[in-house]
């Protein structure tokens, strides 16, 4: 018979006979090393001790107080009476540990570079059992929702021949020709042939007008063309592409004059682009729930020396580019960087522009956050961004316009510091407590952006612009996003959302 008194002392009552009835008391007591032998020596085993159930969540001091680090989470506010008898009672299993600096590690705790803090130690309802009520908070993250149904009628009727209708509705495989884009986006001509009438411009022939120099350009970027002369000999000889675009007229254009009239219409296309913006915001296919943004490199036709007299590149808009892609491999040139902003659900791109790539990302960021605000009256709840911009003033800037930046920290950073369990850092200052168990999920949401760029340098071809100077890098931006948006826009109208994001959608000739 074994019976237990205080803490580590056990009784054994020993029968030495059935018969006699005799008995012999043996007192072990398990704190000492000869008390635990003795236990050994009677019973054969080892003591195996109690394991404590209790849970024990550290709380660095220097965080927020104790009573602001639980007070949102009860349903009911509680006193520090009521709070004394659930917590620091002797029969509670729930254990604080405070976390003071030792005198001894002082100095090296100055010297501390960080203090990270695991997702799983966020909160103190993380270790609460049923003992109590905590006050639950359910947030869903704004994943895509689906577009508005569309019926063929209401776009393609008296427009595509039936075939093709017939096509898009039943052959998976079908991805569409080059001129249902333009067939289906009746804003386009009807835009730049008003920008033509207000400008008072009268070109010599029919292809230089400006809705066949913007046909051109976006038909060059649908087709993969990195050269302006190929496609300019290409259009000449090929007849094919007239009749895809409808150019009557058998004129052979030059470099000189479709550089020229593409330059003219250049200040008036992030305007046609809004327009765009706010056709794929009615038709559900922008969200604006949650902005993503990121930079993508791309060259200039520059050699990237520069001149022994002047101190300039050949093209002095552009400038280096330096960045480290994995543990020995570098990317580097010469050119511009694609500062842009989509939105979460399909990743268009809601805001772009050019700017020289020797630029730091902090200050690209920040300019590229003020631009958008003052471009839109739509204001998101997140902005997703990677490492780059890590710091005070691009997570202050975000703040100011009542936005939750979601910018991942550096794993060397300084400060309270969240860890999720992918191991991406973010500054838990910034972010309210109520999204940190949703960091993960956010953070994965950025992918949406790498597919936008995936799709303009492999889709597209746009890795590099045929010409010098930040006015044609800019052009070349914006043709890149408006042709991402005018292919959302016509995959939308003939009812096939598997072609919203598709680069090479739209893109066969008709012959």
């Amino acid at each position: 018979m074994i019976k237990i008194v205080g803490k580590g002392y056990k009784y054994f009552l020993l029968q030495l006979s059935d018969f006699l009835e005799i008995t012999k008391t043996i007192v072990v007591s398990l704190k000492s090393v000869e008390g635990r032998k003795k236990y050994e020596k009677i019973f054969g085993r080892k003591f195996e001790d109690k394991k404590d159930n209790s849970r024990i969540l550290t709380i660095h001091i220097n965080q927020l107080t104790l009573t602001n680090f639980i007070g949102d989470l009860f349903e009911k506010p509680i006193c520090l009476a009521t709070f004394k008898d659930h917590f620091l009672s002797k029969n509670s299993k729930f254990k604080i540990i405070l976390l003071e600096s030792d005198k001894k590690n002082k100095k090296k705790g100055e010297n501390s570079r960080c203090c990270v803090r695991s997702m799983s130690q966020r909160v103190l309802s993380d270790f609460f059992e049923d003992m109590i009520n905590v006050l639950k908070r359910k947030i869903n993250i704004p994943y895509r929702v689906k577009p508005l149904i569309v019926k063929s009628k209401d776009y393609m009727e008296n427009v595509l021949p039936w075939n093709q209708i017939l096509a898009f509705q039943n052959l998976k495989k079908f991805r569409g020709y080059l001129r249902n884009i333009f067939e289906l986006n009746p804003s386009l001509d009807s835009y730049f042939n008003n920008l033509q009438v207000s400008m008072g411009y009268t070109p010599q022939l029919e292809e230089l007008s400006f809705n066949n120099i913007f046909k051109l350009e976006v038909s060059r970027c649908k087709l993969g063309y990195s050269n302006l002369e190929s496609f300019i000999r290409d259009y000449n000889q090929n007849q094919a592409l007239r009749q895809e675009l409808k150019i009557k007229s058998r004129g052979k254009i030059t470099l000189s004059s479709y550089r020229r009239n593409l330059k003219m219409i250049y200040p008036y296309l992030d305007k046609y682009g809004g327009l765009l913006i706010q056709e794929c915001r009615n038709l559900n296919l922008i969200g604006d729930k949650i902005w993503v943004w990121d930079r993508r490199f791309f060259e200039c036709n520059c050699s990237g020396l520069k001149n022994k007299e002047t101190g300039n590149l050949s093209d002095p808009d552009s400038g280096h580019y330096v960045k480290k892609t994995g543990k020995y491999s570098v990317l580097s040139g010469t050119g511009y960087t694609d500062t842009c902003i989509v939105d979460s659900w399909w990743g268009l791109p809601i805001y772009w522009d050019a700017v020289n790539a020797s630029k730091n990302d902090n200050t690209i960021f920040q300019d590229t956050i003020n631009q958008c605000i003052k471009s839109t009256t739509e204001k998101p709840f997140f902005v997703i961004a990677d490492a780059g911009p890590d710091s005070y003033l691009s997570n202050e800037t975000v703040i100011e316009k009542g936005i939750i930046p979601i910018i991942a920290a550096r794993a060397n950073s300084v400060g309270n510091i969240l860890k999720t369990e992918k191991g991406t850092h973010f500054r838990a200052q910034y972010i309210p407590r109520i999204y940190h168990k949703l960091l993960g999920k956010l953070y994965n949401i950025r992918t949406t952006v790498e597919r936008k760029n995936s799709n303009d340098v492999v889709g597209y071809n746009r890795s590099k612009t045929p010409t010098r100077g930040s006015l044609w890098a800019k052009t070349y931006v914006s043709i890149s996003n408006i042709a991402a948006l005018l292919t959302a826009l016509t995959a939308f109208k003939v009812g096939r959302h598997d072609l919203i994001r598709a680069p090479g959608a739209f893109r066969r000739l008709n012959v």
